[in-house]
């Protein structure tokens, strides 16, 4: 039977074949396996909650079959970045520049992957948003721009019409709130899913390329997760520091002693000491507002015994100590001292030096730091501005965006 002779959802099912099978679009088509697919004439045009895909039919009826795979490869590469989930504060506080930077960030991305130009068409009824000066920009980057230049309004669809514009203010399709009635397990499980989608794409691209294809530039694209921070700060500090209700005899609880009743006593086993460390290239002047009101917010919540904040470039040009009485006042109080260098195997060396045991460090840095280097012992988070490629030599690593 014709492609166009299907009903819909078996075009679709084609669709999701073709990309299974391509060496470059297979990346994508595990996710394709991921949740459900649904026709829903509700919907404008398409879009996903980061688990189910909705396609409005009156939207995908006339596509020729590339262009319902330029629109099915859209869903899912919203889907792999995690769009609906991991930008909540911009899309709260820039509805708009949010909608059109997400789409313009997969856009980039899965045209780049149609190295041929044979795989995909852009549907004409709605076009989609695309501007190669964003090919290699992340979300926040992208919304910044659109904020300084704002695009030109197109004109808004008229009622019982699928869509009209010239794609250069409206967006491609609708960005939904992911469910919220889901339990963590089942939110982690989700997560799992799609990281094992992904795994499977790679393992199917290396098997349709042979083990000695090149490697995909823009995977890479599509691996590299620019992510709200926050959440991933506060989970990271919150894991290891918030206190531990523990209980023991020894001694024991003192308000049943009188009563000849040996119960356990209670302690809280908090964080004895948060230590930061501050890159004070020029570069990084701007976000330190930021992440500390961040991290007073969490402090306020977690109450490790202090904050131990270090200044350095080519050595620790100073340090300032913060108690919970002061963890209001930590934006206000920063004083950055240095500026010439970075030597970051100066913070391990300082800290051996004073005997310090923090129970998580945080370095934040740009990334431009020497190849070899000293790393402070425990639970190490690297906040990193701006070098989106650098990966530590031990800890966590935590790409940080000023918006």
């Amino acid at each position: 039977m014709a492609y166009r002779d299907l009903p819909l959802e078996q075009r679709l099912v084609a669709v999701h074949t073709d990309m299974l099978r391509h060496p470059e679009f297979c990346i994508l088509g595990g996710m394709t396996q991921v949740g459900k697919v649904l026709l829903t004439p509700e919907v404008r045009t398409a879009g996903t909650d980061g688990i189910d895909v909705h396609y409005a039919p009156a939207f995908i009826q006339d596509m020729s079959r590339k262009q319902l795979r330029y629109l099915v490869c859209h869903e899912a590469g919203h889907k792999m970045l995690r769009h609906a989930t991991e930008y909540k504060h911009l899309k709260v506080k820039y509805p708009n520049e949010y909608a059109l930077a997400i789409d313009h960030v997969v856009n980039n991305a899965i045209e780049a992957l149609d190295t041929k130009k044979d795989f995909l068409e852009r549907p004409t009824s709605v076009p989609p948003q695309i501007d190669p000066k964003y090919a290699d920009m992340s979300v926040p980057e992208v919304i910044r721009d659109l904020l300084q230049n704002p695009p030109p309004k197109s004109k808004k669809p008229q009622k019982g019409q699928v869509g009209e514009g010239d794609g250069s203010g409206d967006p491609f399709d609708v960005h939904m709130d992911p469910p919220d009635n889901l339990t963590p397990a089942e939110e982690e499980k989700i997560q799992q899913q799609i990281k094992d989608a992904v795994l499977q794409g790679e393992i199917v691209q290396g098997q349709l390329r042979g083990a000695n294809g090149s490697p995909n530039r823009m995977l890479q694209g599509f691996r590299e997760q620019h992510t709200d921070w926050r959440g991933p700060l506060r989970r990271f500090i919150s894991e290891i520091c918030e206190g531990d209700e523990q209980s023991r005899f020894n001694p024991p609880n003192r308000r049943f002693l009188a009563h000849d009743i040996i119960m356990p006593s209670h302690f809280s086993e908090s964080a004895d000491e948060l230590l930061i460390a501050c890159d004070t290239s020029g570069s990084m002047g701007g976000v330190y507002p930021i992440v500390f009101g961040e991290i007073a917010n969490i402090a306020k919540t977690v109450l490790p015994k202090r904050i131990r904040l270090l200044w350095w470039d080519t050595r620790v040009t100073a340090m300032q100590v913060f108690e919970p009485k002061d963890y209001d006042n930590i934006q206000k109080a920063m004083k950055p001292q240095g500026g010439g260098g970075t030597t970051v195997s100066c913070v391990a060396a300082y800290v051996k030096e004073k005997g310090y045991k923090p129970k998580v460090t945080i370095m934040l840095t740009d990334g431009m730091v020497e190849s070899a280097y000293d790393v402070v012992p425990g639970n190490v988070l690297w906040g990193v501005v701006g070098s989106y490629n650098f990966q530590p030599l031990r800890g966590k690593v935590l790409h940080i965006e000023e918006c």
